[in-house]
């Protein structure tokens, strides 16, 4: 009898991932698919969905040949995508206008009049959960239907990234509420669409996809995709989820007492919650989990391990076994240096396009090991700084993931700043492996998140060190005392440089 996989699918910004994975959650083979983010302006990105597919179906033909060179059966595939990303596409399917991605900043404007029209900024975290913010994706409709009106006008449905290559597979139309929640369309309370921002957009809300649980069933895929990729008609495909949703299931988050702490280019801290009621000042994001009727909170850094990248470029120094060993001798905060990972502005708590990164207490004493501490220790009070403002968060584990997390001498430092055990677990193909547990969840009938227990193992634990702990709760009152100190000065330095 052949054995049984599913495949998981991530449609990321830089690539296209799959990943096949038997019964037990081993992954067999994988295959990836490179992509190439447009720039037309400063501060606009764009991608071609078309592209999207493209690596899809390269990935898929992979994977098709190596199930059929080893005699397994391909169930199921579920997809993981980037959140709030915008497709258009016209009756027949095909889009209209490249993909303004998630990272795009184009619609500062259109968001500001969403949140007046709402009645205010409280109103709008009310509805959402979250501030409309440009990222986000009902500005980027607003936007198209000023700029490109005969563009909006032949769209027959807007959807998200994974949304669209679902609909490649299957001909249907369809979304899941963690990606749902993330286009400041979505009431977080209702888990629906909402009708007075639909009504603000000028959209009917059969522009939009039908909201599914993300281990349901979209469809099985189409008799001509299958015989182009050598897959089987009767392959079933899930919905899959948003991809910081679909990571922390790949991690096993999914009680309320177990987070995430992602250290990647951006640091993100997901917590999972019961309930919907947002953060009033929207410092933190509230969205939808990929686990039925579960809820995460989110803070996010937006330079973690893009501020080492920063300095090693600075320096032309990169042997990463040489600057751990040398980190790890220098004591727990850096002989008085301190480091505001603020590069390109804050996202938690402050939501400060205007912050810049900062050397302080820097004197002639100090050398460049040193120096990498406090940045080490900086992105750590940063993601300390995400976790102190999740409302009602009491975790008592942390699973850490991310670039950053293969530092051992890093990681140590996290634990000590939060003062919480930090794990790692045995899967480590994020957003794939989760949308891979959502296929099987959805192929055996059970829970993801007990397929997630079933599957993922913990492979290596660090516990805080309570003496370097107390160093720096000490210290991160002066970290965040230093942004309030210079919060004036950034804004007049961005006044000066507009």
């Amino acid at each position: 009898m052949s054995k049984i996989c599913v495949v998981g699918l991530d449609v990321g910004t830089t690539a296209i991932k799959g990943i096949l994975v038997d019964e037990d959650g081993n992954i067999l083979t994988k295959s990836d698919y490179p992509l190439k983010l447009i720039s037309p302006k400063p501060g606009w990105a764009e991608e071609d969905p078309n592209e999207w597919w493209n690596g899809v179906k390269v990935v898929l033909k992979s994977l098709s040949t190596y199930a059929r060179e080893h005699g397994i059966r391909i169930s199921a595939i579920s997809t993981s995508g980037q959140m709030h990303s915008l497709v258009a596409v016209d009756k027949s399917g095909e889009p209209l206008f490249n993909s303004i991605l998630w990272c795009d900043q184009r619609t500062g404007k259109e968001c500001d009049e969403i949140t007046q029209k709402l009645g205010g900024e409280h109103k709008a975290i009310e509805i959402t959960g979250n501030p409309i913010l440009t990222g986000f994706t009902a500005g980027k409709i607003l936007w198209l239907s000023r700029n490109y009106p005969e563009v909006f006008t032949k769209s027959h449905m807007f959807m998200l990234p994974k949304d669209f290559i679902n609909f490649k597979l299957t001909n249907v139309y369809s979304t899941e509420h963690s990606d749902a929640s993330g286009t400041a369309i979505y009431d977080i309370r209702k888990r629906e669409w909402n009708n007075e921002i639909l009504e603000i957009l000028n959209l009917k809300v059969e522009q939009l996809p039908e909201i599914k649980k993300s281990n349901s069933i979209v469809g099985k895929i189409t008799p001509e995709t299958a015989y182009e990729l050598g897959l089987d008609e009767e392959i079933i495909v899930v919905p899959g989820g948003a991809d910081n949703a679909c990571a922390a299931l790949g991690v096993g988050v999914t009680d309320y007492d177990t987070a995430m702490v992602s250290v990647g280019t951006s640091g993100t801290v997901l917590v999972p919650t019961p309930t919907a009621k947002p953060d009033e000042e929207g410092r933190v994001h509230v969205f939808a989990h990929v686990v039925d009727g579960v809820n995460y909170y989110m803070g996010v850094m937006l330079s973690a391990t893009n501020s080492l990248d920063w300095f090693n470029d600075i320096t032309d120094f990169r042997d990463y076994d040489i600057i751990n060993s040398e980190v790890d001798r220098v004591p727990a905060g850096a002989r008085g240096l301190f480091f505001l990972p603020y590069l390109n502005g804050e996202r938690t708590p402050h939501r400060d396009p205007n912050a810049r990164g900062v050397l302080f207490g820097l004197s002639s004493a100090h050398n460049r090991f040193e120096i990498y501490k406090a940045i080490y220790e900086g992105v750590a009070y940063g993601l300390k700084d995400c976790y102190v403002h999740i409302p009602s968060a009491n975790v008592k584990e942390f699973r850490i993931t991310g670039g950053g997390s293969k530092s051992k001498v890093w990681t140590q430092i996290i634990a000590d700043v939060i003062g919480k055990r930090l794990v790692k677990v045995s899967s480590k193909e994020g957003g794939a492996y989760g949308a891979a547990i959502l296929a099987y969840s959805a192929v055996s009938g059970n829970a993801p998140d007990k397929v997630a227990k079933e599957w993922i193992s913990i492979t290596d634990s660090t516990e805080p060190n309570k003496e370097r702990h107390e160093i720096y709760e000490r210290n991160y009152e002066i970290f965040k005392s230093l942004y309030h100190s210079l919060k004036g000065a950034f804004e007049s330095v961005a006044r000066s440089y507009e």
